[in-house]
Formats: structure tokens, C-alpha cells, sequence
């Protein structure tokens, strides 16, 4: 074997020290690393140019994103995705249909060709699966009810990426018969319908049943057959004709019912860690500015058209279902953007004659801005809606009106009841369910607060005392007595409005006892500093849980444990 040679090493040396150069400015700059990657890949792509290790490359991209949505379906609750498949079903076909709509008109407006416009409408219309589940993941927000309707969506979005695809690809220049292509679409949708169906069926049946056993048999085999699984099942999904990401989405959705799911998620994820760090540089790479500086102010006025109206379209659609305002605007910032599958369709209209180079890199690079800053506009959506927010009520107080009394608000007559020394808890997800369902056993009195009409419609069928309001309202704080109550529970995980219902409710009731949750030590000051009485961690208190059944079975006795228990809490800052 003869050695690799100087160039391919520099080059694949610049090829990520590059991103990760730029990725360390980001985390400096309090930015996702993600936003780093794709600008390094920019950077690089205009420095170097084409490289010999390109196409290898770019498969070691492909697979970093089959493993990534590999685990996100791995820690995906498939069964909570289901029981709100109505929302997915009817928001992610209205987000759909309209957004490709209004692209389209958009495209018109840039004066692209009427049947280049009707492709673009089609392939900007999805949002991206890759950047907003890596961004989910590296929140730890996979269990919220806004990222179980986000995936869904996704997922949804992604199934349709068939028949678009098929689209593309039955449309050659010259050659445009509706009826027969249009056979081809519905064909190829069934086709791939009833395969995929097939293929969850039988994977429920066979796939949990083949891990268990090679699982048994040997530790080594078992990480070797991980990997052969992944290969198999993107093979086979190439074979059948329907897109291997959808392929492995649901391999994963599979695995997540075994006993092994959390054995297979640590010894893939090193490795999905780091491929997807290549696919993040690699799409930057994608886009030559020498080729497309002449156009760049209409790039930019191209793509905030599209973002603003994706994001006024999802917002529109969640307020229409009933959704809360900000409920609804985070999901608008959770989809806003333009899926990577773009990337394909795209190259596929191009490659067919029906749009130019020019036009492809024209939205390539629409698709490629949308993507750097998706990570900077979720990491700061509650400042934003904040923002939007206080600009409503300074300037347009008859639209914060209408929210407050119309949109936020299902006018429940919670300000009647006579109720003296409750309890608040805001947020009535899992935490705050388990704590309503503690009071409600002991007959303590309470009254719960979310801005999940969903949960607040299920709570009321079950007896639950629950308003549907943002809990950061003070208004909304006021209806819930808290100037009377004793005691206010955040159970909601967002710092921003865990520190506006600290303020609102000092404001209602000085001598009321706040007890907080918190995700990160550094917020504890920060809390206890604004007048919280208890803060506490739900991950150190399941560490505390699982040091004192150790201490149990290891026979220390009470007063040790009572003591090391001290010690620990005294060394976090809750003693």
C-alpha cells in the first residue's frame, strides 16, 4: 500500500479546520457550532475549490445524515406522534400546499419561468428535517409537545419528498405530458405507500425479536451488526425506490421499542456525531460566490420573502388550530426554513434542462442562508416573541388586545372561584402533571397553568383545575388568585418565562414561595437571585434518588447516608 499523499492530507486538513475554526468563533459568540460548520464549508468551497476527495466526501456526508435521523427516530415516542396525528396530518398539508403557493407567486415576482416557479414552489415548501432535529437534540427538547409536532411534521414532510421527487424526475425539457406524468406520480405514490406500510409492519414483527438474539450472543457482533442493519436498511430502501433518510427514520422509530435502544444510541453516536459534522461543511461547500456575486441583494430579498411568509403561513395555521400564540411562533421558527432536499430537487430540475446553472445556484443559496441562521432564531425565540410582543403593545394595542382576549385565552371563569392559599403550577406537562395528580390525591387545592390547549382540553376532562393562558402573563397570573395563593411551582422549562413569572407573580403577592426547576447549575444564582425560595434539578434529584438506593444496598446506615446526602447537596448549592 503505497502512501497517501501531502495534498489530500492539507486538503482534508482544511477541510475541517476550517469549520472548526469558525465553529469556535460561534461558540464564542454564544452561536450553535452548526452555524460555524456551514460557514467553513463556504469558506472552503470558495478557497479550494474541487478536490480529489470530494465524492468520498460527500458520501461520508450522505451517511452522517442517515445515522443522525437513524437516532432521532431511535429517541422518537412514536406512539405520542400518533396521538397527534391530527395536527400533523392537517398542518403539515396546509403548511405545504399554501407555502408552495406563495413561492411560487414569489418566484414569479423574481421572474423566473412559469414552470421553473411551479418546481421552486415545490421544492421550497418543505422545511429541514437534518438542521432542526440536530438542533432538537442538542437542546435535549425531544420530549416537549412543540418538538413532537415539529418531527411530526417533518416526517410527514419528508414522506412527501416521493412524490415530489418523482416530479423532478419524470419531467425532462421538451417532454411535458400532464396525463402521463401525472399516472407516474399517483402510481409511484401508492407504490411507495403500501411499501412503506409493508415495511413497518413487518419490521414491528422481525427487527426487535433479530436484536434480541444477536444482542445475547456477543457485545462485538452486536455493534458490528448495528452498523450492517443501517447499510442493509438504506440499500433496501434504494431498491424499492423510496428515499433511505424515511427508510432509516423508521428503523430507528422500530429499535426504540427494544431493550437495546439505549445500547445502540451510545455506540452510534460518536460516529453519527461526526459525519454529520462533514454533511454541515459539505452543504456549505456547495455554493461559488464569484458565480453568483452580481445577484447577491436578490438572494437576500428572495429569501427573506420566503422565510417570512413559511413563518407567517405555520404561524396562521397553528392560531387557526387553536394553538397559543407562542406556541405557534415557536413552531413558526422551528419550520421557517428550506429543507436540504432542495439540494436534490434542484440538481434534478438542472440536470433535466428545465432551470440554468444560474437559477440553481440562485436558490441553493437561498436554501443554504435559511439554514445558517435557523440555529441562531430558535436559540433565541423567546427573546424575539418577547420582542414582537412588546412592539404589539406599544404600537398596534388593538391586535394585543385581540391576542390576549381572543387568541390566548379559552375566557374560563377561573377568576370567579373562591380560592384561598392554593398552590400555582405553571406548566402542566410531565412534571406538572405529576405534581397536579400528588395535590389532587391529597386534596390540596390548586390551579394549573399552560399555554397547550391540547393538554389544558385533556387536564379539564379529568377534573383537573387548569387555565389555558401563558403562565408569564400576569394577567393570566392574576386569573389563578396567585395574590392569594401560597405556593407557585415552575414546572415550565424555559428560563426566559420562568424569570417573567418570578416578576409577575413578586409583582401579585410579595410573600408567595416559588419553587423553580432549573436544567443548568450556572441558572441557580441567577434564580435565587430574583427571589426563588427552592430550586430544584430534576437530574440531580434522580442522581440523589439512585445514590441513595446504592448507599441502601451497600448497607450504609441511616445517619451516613443522611450525611453523604448533605455533603452532595451542600457541594451542588441546595443545601
Amino acid at each position: 500500500m503505497g502512501e497517501v499523499s501531502l495534498r489530500l492530507i492539507f486538503d482534508l486538513l482544511l477541510f475541517l479546520g476550517l469549520p472548526f475554526g469558525f465553529a469556535s468563533l460561534s461558540k464564542k459568540l454564544k452561536l450553535p457550532p452548526l452555524i460555524g460548520y456551514i460557514i467553513g464549508g463556504l469558506v472552503f468551497g470558495n478557497l479550494a475549490g474541487s478536490i480529489p476527495a470530494m465524492e468520498a466526501i460527500r458520501n461520508f456526508a450522505y451517511f452522517g445524515i442517515i445515522l443522525l435521523l437513524f437516532t432521532v427516530g431511535l429517541e422518537t415516542n412514536f406512539t405520542r406522534i400518533l396521538s397527534i396525528k391530527r395536527i400533523i396530518l392537517i398542518a403539515g398539508s396546509l403548511q405545504l400546499l399554501v407555502s408552495l403557493i406563495f413561492i411560487f407567486l414569489i418566484s414569479l415576482l423574481f421572474k423566473f419561468s412559469l414552470l421553473a416557479s411551479i418546481l421552486i414552489g415545490i421544492a421550497l415548501a418543505s422545511s429541514s428535517t437534518t438542521i432542526v432535529a440536530k438542533i432538537i437534540q442538542d437542546r435535549g427538547e425531544e420530549g416537549s409537545f412543540v418538538s413532537e409536532v415539529t418531527m411530526g411534521i417533518l416526517l410527514f414532510q419528508d414522506i412527501a419528498f416521493i412524490p415530489f421527487l418523482i416530479i423532478f424526475s419524470s419531467i425532462t425539457f421538451g417532454e411535458m405530458s400532464t396525463v402521463k406524468v401525472g399516472g407516474k406520480i399517483l402510481f409511484s405514490l401508492i407504490e411507495s405507500g403500501l411499501i412503506i406500510f409493508a415495511l413497518f409492519y413487518l419490521g414491528r414483527k422481525l427487527i426487535p425479536r433479530i436484536f434480541s438474539r444477536i444482542a445475547k450472543a456477543s457485545r462485538e457482533l452486536f455493534n458490528l451488526f448495528i452498523i450492517i442493519f443501517i447499510l442493509f436498511i438504506t440499500a433496501l430502501s434504494l431498491f424499492l425506490k423510496i428515499p433511505a433518510l424515511i427508510g432509516v427514520f423508521i428503523a430507528g422509530i422500530l429499535l426504540a421499542q427494544t431493550l437495546e435502544q439505549h445500547h445502540i444510541f451510545s455506540e452510534v453516536r460518536p460516529l453519527r456525531d461526526l459525519l454529520a459534522v462533514i454533511f454541515f461543511v459539505y452543504i456549505g461547500t456547495n455554493i461559488r460566490i464569484s458565480e453568483i456575486f452580481n445577484v447577491i441583494p436578490q438572494i437576500f430579498l428572495f429569501t427573506f420573502l420566503v422565510i417570512l411568509v413559511k413563518a407567517l403561513i405555520i404561524l396562521f395555521i397553528f392560531l387557526w388550530m387553536r394553538f397559543h400564540s407562542r406556541t405557534s411562533f415557536n413552531l413558526s421558527l422551528y419550520l421557517f426554513q428550506i429543507d436540504e432536499d432542495a439540494f436534490i430537487l434542484m440538481s434534478t430540475a438542472m440536470v433535466n434542462g428545465l432551470i440554468s446553472r444560474s437559477d440553481y445556484l440562485f436558490i441553493i443559496s437561498s436554501v443554504l442562508l435559511t439554514l445558517i441562521i435557523t440555529p441562531a432564531l430558535i436559540k433565541n425565540k423567546e427573546k424575539i416573541y418577547k420582542g414582537i410582543r412588546q412592539l404589539i403593545k406599544e404600537y398596534l394595542p388593538f391586535l394585543e388586545n385581540f391576542i390576549v382576549h381572543k387568541l390566548d385565552t379559552d375566557q374560563s371563569p377561573i377568576d370567579e372561584i373562591e380560592i384561598k392559599d392554593h398552590i400555582v403550577i405553571c406548566g402542566y406537562g410531565r412534571i406538572g402533571r405529576y405534581i397536579g395528580r400528588s395535590l389532587m390525591m391529597a386534596n390540596i387545592p390548586y390551579i394549573a397553568i399552560d399555554y397547550n390547549l391540547y393538554i389544558v382540553e385533556r387536564a379539564k376532562k379529568q377534573g383537573v383545575n387548569i387555565i389555558y393562558g401563558d403562565p408569564s402573563d400576569i394577567d393570566i397570573l392574576d386569573y389563578a388568585q396567585v395574590d392569594e395563593a401560597a405556593v407557585i411551582i415552575l414546572a415550565v422549562p424555559e428560563r426566559d418565562i420562568q424569570e417573567a413569572i418570578v416578576l409577575n407573580a413578586k409583582k401579585l403577592n410579595r410573600k408567595i414561595f416559588i419553587i423553580s426547576r432549573i436544567h443548568r447549575e450556572a441558572d441557580q444564582v441567577r434564580m435565587k437571585d430574583m427571589g426563588v425560595n427552592l430550586i430544584i434539578q430534576p437530574e440531580f434529584e434522580a442522581s440523589l434518588s439512585i445514590v441513595q438506593k446504592i448507599y441502601r444496598w451497600h448497607r450504609l446506615g441511616k445517619e451516613e447516608i443522611i450525611n453523604k446526602i448533605k455533603r452532595l447537596k451542600i457541594e451542588h448549592g441546595v443545601a
